[in-house]
């Protein structure tokens, strides 16, 4: 982004959120390799699970793009007024989903580490790494909300 572009929020601010955007998906192909590289199989036990971990972080990463969205609408308002409530309030349903996601990948790994004699040692720590990646994409989008409340504040 040039320097001599007029912004109304700080260049470096922007740019961070930009990065921190691109997290996300950096996140989720790290989550996509592990199945595809290794071709991981998912035990039926934690399958349901795993899918709802799964959608939760995708809920995360649409209520994220949603506030995104907002931006033109923050710059034409010079971030205040109705707008400002607007984005707010998606940020605030950004968080629960993401606390959502954190409680969710707590279940899935109790459901693991139960079953965790019954399978290869190296699945199991594959899986783990798999669970972890799912929930930190839902990180990475509440890290978005985190990037534009401070757009907010300025």
């Amino acid at each position: 982004m040039p320097h001599s572009t007029f912004l109304p929020v700080p260049r470096a601010e922007l740019l961070n959120l930009l990065t921190t955007q691109d997290g996300i998906a950096n996140t989720a192909k790290e989550a996509v390799s592990i199945i595809q590289r290794r071709k991981q199989e998912i035990p039926p036990e934690l399958a349901t699970d795993l899918i709802t971990l799964t959608e939760i972080s995708i809920s995360a990463t649409e209520q994220a793009q949603l506030a995104i969205n907002e931006l033109d609408e923050l710059v034409a308002t010079g971030f205040r007024g109705k707008a400002v409530k607007l984005v707010t309030r998606m940020l605030d349903a950004l968080y629960k989903i993401e606390s959502k996601s954190d409680k969710c990948q707590a279940k899935v790994c109790c459901r693991l580490q139960k079953s965790e004699k019954d399978l290869p040692p190296v699945d199991v720590m594959f899986l783990y790494k798999l669970i972890d990646s799912l929930a930190a994409v839902a990180d990475e989008a509440e890290r978005v909300g985190h990037r534009l409340q401070i757009l907010l504040a300025r």
